[in-house]
């Protein structure tokens, strides 16, 4: 037992010599100094990679913009070269930095050659004011996408969280070590992976200009004819990305993106009920005598301000946006006629643009519900319970204008790797239905050039490109501050000879479709046949 005790202890003292002399070998070989180099390191991170957001024509929607960050090693020499080239509100910062032992970042406005400071150039990820800044979306404070496409493609350009940073070798207490180089890590690269939408710049840019002189609330959608590419697509008010937070108490809901939306939509649906007339047999040339109201049940549905519109027929009728007429068709059509070409043009379905990034659905009458005339008539002009969003209006007005044939909307173009190879986004797939016919889509093309003529839609009218429109000016039976809510729409397409573009303008709380909306349509259909000729250039 004794024997045994004293191996032991023996074993021990000699395992403790041992490291007392490999203690003292590092020591007199200088690797102690190595030792500790390599295993204290501090990182200063310069800035976050995040893929980008293209236009169609691969112009960045963000990281458009580049500022300098330095990455400093504290020290007189540091002091002296960047206090010419940080703002004034920077310099103390600066000085009490330099004072210090770590490394550190500052804002810089101009390159400077020292070997202690490396400059950066790191993308601002948005600009105050951002096109198409409902689409986009924005980052939380831990830089995970929040709402719109950053959201919905955040796995995607966020890539594993790459990073632009700076690791330089320190000594226990954090002082750089002596003549030790430092190691950068840039991703930057990776900020050129990231998609492409079909929306186009210069017509976003127009359209946000045109829409905040006219609507304080509401969306306007441009899409590019027969395949329903989205060219611009803006909710209103517009925010800020300098301070999200600010937005998330206000009345006005700036954050809300509208063109996802369901509003009520009044007389637009018109063409839906003109649509499935047409389709059942109804003559265009079917002759309507109104009063100023149509009877229902003992019910009287009256007209705008109760004109008496006399003797028209379907072209007056949706020219003038009489409502006795459409009342008078549906009368004459299977009454489930109606519901199912609404079904047909997507009402009551979302419509998706991008992974889990989807439309609200709106809302359609119950086939029972519809049994009651009263019902029937109110959703013939587009009253009622009837509810849609801006996307769904300008899935009939693509239908009209390319011939009956829906196609659903679509935002996204392609995807980018980081040497910005593209590849094809195939994960929505694309619908394409003839919903009418050839010929009923011509005439309510026509119908819609009479309104635009001399109709309701006659405000909206471009001087410089010929154009077709519908106008709606919705009840909605809420009242603020002792005024009617009502929501307004215009919703059309130009040129009218070789239909390009349609678009789709709604005023929350309008003052009607020809009066709010009218001019937004106006000065974007005249400001693109004028400032981008060459969009309406034959291939």
């Amino acid at each position: 037992m004794y024997k045994r005790a004293l191996i032991l202890y023996c074993f021990i003292m000699l395992l403790f010599c041992l490291a007392i002399f490999r203690i003292d070998f590092i020591s007199s070989k200088e690797t102690l100094y190595e030792a500790a180099s390599s295993q204290q390191s501090y990182k200063v991170k310069i800035g976050d990679v995040r893929g980008t957001i293209y236009d169609c024509r691969n112009v960045p929607l963000v990281n458009n913009k580049k500022q300098l960050i330095a990455s400093v090693v504290p020290c007189l020499e540091s002091l002296k070269k960047l206090t010419p080239v940080v703002c004034e509100s920077q310099k103390e910062e600066l000085f009490k930095k330099c004072s210090g032992n770590h490394p550190f970042t500052i804002k810089v406005n101009d390159k400077v050659k020292s070997p202690y400071i490396k400059i950066f150039e790191v993308p601002v990820r948005y600009l105050p004011v951002t096109l198409a800044s409902h689409i986009i979306g924005y980052l939380s404070g831990e830089k995970e996408g929040v709402c719109g496409l950053e959201k919905s493609f955040n796995d995607y350009l966020s890539d594993k969280k790459q990073e632009i940073l700076v690791k330089y070798k320190v000594d226990a207490t954090g002082k750089i070590l002596p003549g030790k180089r430092n190691i950068t890590q840039d991703k930057s690269y990776f900020n050129s992976k990231g998609i492409a939408l079909n929306i186009d710049s210069k017509i976003q840019a127009i359209v946000e200009e045109a829409a905040n002189k006219y609507i304080d609330r509401g969306a306007v959608i441009v899409s590019e004819i027969p395949d329903c590419q989205i060219r611009a697509c803006a909710s209103f008010p517009c925010f800020s990305y300098n301070d999200i937070s600010e937005y998330l108490n206000d009345k006005n809901s700036p954050l809300l993106n509208r063109s996802f939306c369901d509003f009520n939509v009044g007389s637009v649906f018109k063409l839906v009920t003109a649509a499935a007339a047409l389709e059942s047999g109804i003559s265009e040339d079917f002759i309507y005598n109104c009063e100023g109201h149509n009877e229902v049940d003992d019910v009287l549905f009256k007209c705008f301000n109760s004109k008496k519109h006399e003797s028209i027929n379907m072209e007056e009728a949706m020219a003038y946006s009489c409502n006795g007429y459409f009342i008078e068709l549906i009368k004459k059509m299977p009454k489930n006629s109606l519901l199912q070409m609404a079904k047909k043009f997507r009402f009551g379905k979302p419509v998706k643009l991008a992974p889990k990034m989807e439309t609200s659905s709106g809302t359609l009458p119950s086939e029972k519900s519809l049994e009651d005339m009263k019902t029937l008539a109110n959703f013939s002009f587009g009253q009622g319970k009837l509810l849609a969003n801006p996307f769904q209006i300008l899935g009939v007005v693509n239908t009209v204008a390319s011939g009956g044939v829906y196609t659903n909307p679509k935002l996204i173009k392609c995807l980018f790797n980081e040497a910005m190879n593209p590849t094809a986004f195939n994960e929505i797939k694309e619908e394409k239905e003839a919903v009418i016919s050839k010929s009923t889509a011509e005439k309510l093309k026509s119908q819609m050039k009479a309104s635009m003529d001399y109709g309701t839609s006659e405000k909206g009218k471009p001087e410089f490109i010929s154009a077709a429109a519908k106008t709606s000016t919705a009840q909605t039976g809420i009242v603020e501050n002792g005024k009617k809510i009502e929501q307004s729409w215009f919703a059309g397409f130009f040129p009218y000879e070789k239909p390009k573009y349609a678009v789709v303008v709604l005023s929350e709380a309008g003052s009607g479709g020809g009066e709010s909306c009218g001019p937004v349509f106006k000065e974007i259909a005249d400001r693109m046949a004028t400032e981008l000729p060459e969009l309406f250039m034959e291939n």
